[in-house]
């Protein structure tokens, strides 16, 4: 699932008084897939609530987490240096990080059904 979906499932639960089963369900799966970590911020209880997943999941389950950002800028994704170095700590503990560089498979898709120039697609990629 998206970061953003979980948040939602986070607000859903919380708005029902049901955040604690919530995460429960959420520490037992054997892997924990979370697509576009940094994409859009994070304000203090979605940080919270992510937060205490990890924690609740360290050395128990896994979890493959994809991101735009290095690791550095997660402070700007959690609006708080202090949480975010945390939450790294216990991701990056027994982890192992896969940098892709390059373009996106999208975009290389596009370029070759002719849909973008290619001095656009490396200004875009910039």
């Amino acid at each position: 699932m998206t970061v953003q979906d979980l948040v939602a499932q986070f607000l859903r639960a919380r708005d029902e008084n049901k955040l604690k089963e919530r995460m429960t369900v959420l520490v037992k799966p054997k892997l924990l897939i979370l697509d576009e970590m940094g994409y859009l911020g994070l304000d203090s209880f979605a940080a919270t609530c992510l937060f205490q997943l990890v924690s609740e999941r360290y050395e128990r389950g896994s979890i493959i987490l994809t991101s735009n950002k290095s690791y550095g800028d997660w402070g700007t994704i959690f609006a708080d240096n202090v949480i975010a170095s945390a939450l790294l700590d216990r991701l990056l503990h027994h982890s192992t990080t896969i940098n892709i560089k390059g373009e996106s498979y999208r975009l290389k898709d596009k370029k070759k059904a002719g849909l973008i120039a290619k001095t656009a697609a490396k200004e875009g990629a910039a």
